[in-house]
């Protein structure tokens, strides 16, 4: 079962999109990885989303979207390396095919909300996500990012 915190469970809010970098913390290195980031920019844990039955765990800290999974998962992931979080996918999708954005893959529903993937005319492979309320939601960060 997943384990979810997020400061704002609930991105329709969110005036401006917000732009992750993507960084690959190997297993069991997700600790010192936030805390290095956690240094670099000031910033606390805004999101602390845990996933154990798919061994993935992602923790936002300022621009940095922090991800440690599953090693078989990560030559597939890391050809991602930016996460937009929006207000709301099918107007953002919509917009960014407009522009000349392709999909490459279709909306999917998670547990934080739903996301898809996009090309950029550049070639940039871009996740898009909304998040909203879940039932997994939690209160805090985990103990070690608290």
């Amino acid at each position: 079962m997943p384990r979810l915190y997020r400061a704002q469970p609930d991105s329709s809010t969110i005036q401006d999109p917000r732009v992750f970098v993507r960084v690959f913390a190997p297993p069991g290195l997700l600790s010192p990885t936030v805390d290095f980031y956690r240094a670099l920019t000031s910033a606390p844990v805004d999101m602390d989303m845990e996933w154990p039955e798919a061994q993935l765990h992602l923790v936002a800290v300022g621009a940095f979207l922090i991800i440690e999974l599953d090693p078989s998962a990560h030559e597939q992931a890391a050809a991602t390396t930016t996460t937009v979080l929006v207000a709301g996918l099918d107007d953002a999708v919509a917009e960014q095919v407009r522009r000349g954005a392709e999909i490459v893959q279709s909306r999917w529903e998670a547990p934080v909300g739903a996301g898809a993937l996009l090309r950029h005319p550049d070639g940039l492979l871009v996740e898009y996500v909304e998040h909203r309320p879940s039932p997994h939601d939690v209160a805090r960060p985990g103990p070690q990012f608290s």
